[in-house]
């Protein structure tokens, strides 16, 4: 047996090199010993197993097929079978029992996910929601609206990471920070970058004035309560503080919400309407609509057809994004306000111009189209 666990956590450390997750190599865990609860139901073991598949008194494939039924009887979600299934095919294959796609797929049926609607976040939403939260859910909403960054990224998040020099702020993401482990930009709006300096202030200590040097690889969002003393490395630290403010402002979202009757909705799957993925869908919507959907999918990390060949120079990623700062500001009355003077300027001035030309052609004897004249 201790040869068992022992194999299953070099199998563990290999997955986690690989995807540098915590939340990865958690959920393998979770698989591998829902496997063994199911071949101990059959009054076997793990050992047992991998050595009669090893001199095929076991069809692999079929032990495979019978084990989605396990977990399929369970009332599991798709999702969820379909990740501990592959970590029960990854793990036997790290212990060199070798399975084939093509006939795992002929043999083995895997539940189909089923798709449901979700109902659509819109700005009257979420200002009424900025209304109900604390300052701290406040600043995380707008970031996330503006950014369209994972919450995963964003309590991963240090000050050295932001620009507020740039027009609009900028926030590089480091690529061991991120899902798919490649770096990227992403800008903030001008609303935003308010709430967060706003947050950094009440929160860090944060002096627009300074160079703030102390406060450069803090996490800003993550917490600074957790213990450490089971905690023996500087990276699992880091790992266990970011998990832990992920879980904590997911409850803290989720305790919220459930103040609003209104807002308090579920979509069709079961899960609740408004969930901190929902404001990078929001982005996802809004940015695609008005610069398309390579920018969107590029600014928010998703790997899409031919993105390798789209690249954009950073001051065409900035124009692009000013372009949709408008249709991401949410309540920041300075913004709508500035649109209304700008908007009254140029009406001002086309009203001049149209004056001009009226006189212009009754001084040239022009006849004057009614639609001047109304």
């Amino acid at each position: 047996m201790a040869n068992i666990d022992n194999q299953i956590n070099d199998f563990l450390k290999a997955v986690y090199v690989r995807s540098h997750s915590e939340h990865t190599r958690i959920g393998y865990h979770q698989g591998i010993k829902k496997f063994i609860e199911f071949l101990s139901s059959r009054g076997t073991t793990l050992e047992e197993t991998e050595n009669k598949i090893r001199v095929n008194e076991i069809d692999v494939y079929k032990l495979l097929n019978d084990f989605v039924v396990f977990l399929d009887g369970k009332n599991l979600k798709p999702r969820t079978i379909n990740h501990w299934i592959a970590a029960v095919k990854g793990y036997l294959r790290y212990c060199g029992i070798k399975i084939y796609n093509e006939d795992f797929k002929q043999v083995v049926r895997m539940p189909r996910k089923a798709k449901t609607k979700e109902i659509p976040l819109t700005k009257e939403i979420i200002v009424k929601l900025l209304r109900n939260v604390s300052p701290k859910l406040q600043t995380i909403i707008l970031v996330l609206v503006a950014s369209g960054m994972r919450i995963g990224e964003l309590v991963q998040l240090k000050l050295s990471d932001i620009d507020f020099t740039c027009n609009p702020t900028k926030i590089s993401l480091r690529a061991e920070t991120t899902k798919t482990r490649t770096s990227r930009e992403t800008f903030l709006t001008s609303e935003a970058t308010g709430a967060l300096k706003d947050y950094l202030k009440r929160y860090h200590g944060w002096d627009a004035n300074s160079s703030n040097l102390h406060l450069q690889n803090k996490l800003i969002f993550g917490r600074t309560s957790v213990g450490t003393r089971l905690v023996k490395k500087e990276e699992e630290l880091t790992i266990k503080k970011c998990s832990n403010a992920q879980l904590l402002l997911q409850k803290a979202l989720v305790r919220a919400v459930k103040k609003l009757p209104d807002l308090y909705l579920k979509n069709e799957n079961g899960g609740n309407f408004i969930h901190f993925h929902a404001f990078r869908k929001f982005f996802r919507t809004t940015v695609g609509n008005v610069c398309g959907r390579d920018f969107a999918e590029a600014i928010m990390g998703h790997t899409f057809y031919l993105d390798t060949y789209y690249q954009l120079t950073e001051e065409k990623k900035q124009e692009m994004y000013l372009k949709a700062e408008p249709n991401l500001t949410i309540s920041d009355f300075k913004t709508v306000e500035k649109n209304i003077s700008d908007l009254s300027q140029r009406c001002a001035h086309l009203e001049d111009m149209v004056q001009g030309l009226k006189q212009y052609m009754i001084k040239n004897s022009v006849e004057i189209p009614t639609y001047l004249t109304n």
